[in-house]
């Protein structure tokens, strides 16, 4: 056995044993409902979310109690990705992590949502999203896509601009590709049956299609940020308690610190996999999110530049709007 083998066999074995040690720790947190914290009741709210890494923040702050430290009795309710937006708008949800290009469009379209504490970082060079060419296929390069189909999520989201961004700095119209937008999963299906010649995936899909054979192509959004720029806000109402929203911001922040040391990735990851369909090998593998410890929403300036060049933000609008 080569040494990097029997590494990563003491990783994934290391993981395994850090899973049950998590859930163990997890049965003794004490339930919701009529807990108080300091004599008081605990402000209880919805989180509107789709089980991801890069909106793992929620999961780590509920399940390591961090919410109830600051007061907050959480119920995290697992969404479709179009849906946290409108659960917030409507009220059913208090919170929700919304990508910040996608934040900026229905805001400066008047919907009442503001950002209200730091959600995923992208940072250059690494894979958290990447470009990956079917089995078998020839391509290698932005000019190999000319007149290829393509998957990704949706039309316009963060991964389509992503994309779109990464073609043009590489000679290649937008136009010039033929697009399927479907979810991430069926995105990844559609690649390893080789019905689409590439597609964007976000981890753990990447890391599952390239042990599938395929080929990283580029990692796309390092066309936008040259630095480590946001890709998420976690947001609420317009006229959300400020209290409330501070205490949450605060939790999830200290969330973002415990996550973002690589000595608790086994812990996260078993956190994770509570909510997520991933085997811990996977979990082992696969490049993980840093998540901001304070809401600098200049970070997110990169992606709102790339939106307005492509027309999907109307009117005058900036980073610090995102917290009006």
């Amino acid at each position: 056995m080569s040494t990097g083998e029997a590494r990563g066999q003491a990783k994934v074995a290391l993981l395994r044993v850090s899973v049950l040690g998590v859930l163990v720790t997890l049965l003794l947190v004490p339930t919701a409902g009529s807990a108080t914290r300091d004599k008081q009741q605990l402000r209880k709210i919805t989180i509107a979310m789709i089980a991801v890494d890069p909106t793992a923040q929620a999961m780590y702050a509920k399940h390591r109690a961090i919410f109830r430290k600051y007061g907050i009795d959480a119920e995290i309710k697992i969404v479709a990705p179009a849906q946290t937006g409108p659960a917030l708008t409507s009220g059913d949800a208090q919170f929700g992590p919304i990508p910040v290009g996608t934040l900026a469009q229905v805001k400066s379209k008047g919907a009442p949502l503001k950002a209200v504490a730091g959600g995923a970082l992208y940072r250059p060079s690494t894979a958290t999203s990447i470009v990956v060419a079917a089995p078998g296929s020839g391509i290698r390069s932005a000019r190999d896509l000319a007149g290829k189909r393509i998957a990704f999520d949706s039309p316009f989201s963060i991964a389509h601009v992503g994309l779109l961004r990464w073609l043009d700095r590489n000679g290649v119209d937008g136009d010039d590709i033929d697009v399927a937008t479907v979810g991430f999963p069926q995105a990844y299906a559609l690649l390893m049956e080789k019905r689409v010649d590439a597609a964007l995936l976000p981890e753990p899909l990447a890391t599952r299609a390239l042990d599938g054979g395929g080929r990283r192509i580029a990692l796309p959004f390092d066309a936008v940020c040259t630095r480590d720029c946001l890709l998420l806000v976690w947001a609420a109402r317009r006229d959300v308690d400020p209290d409330l929203a501070a205490r949450f911001r605060v939790a999830v922040q200290k969330a973002a610190l415990w996550a973002n040391d690589a000595d608790n990735y086994a812990a996260s990851g078993a956190i994770l996999a509570r909510y997520e369909t991933i085997e811990p090998e996977l979990i082992a593998k696969m490049a993980r999110t840093k998540y901001a410890t304070k809401l600098r929403v200049a970070k997110a300036q990169p992606w709102l530049d790339v939106f307005r060049e492509y027309g999907l933000i109307s009117g005058p609008f900036t980073a610090a709007d995102l917290v009006k």
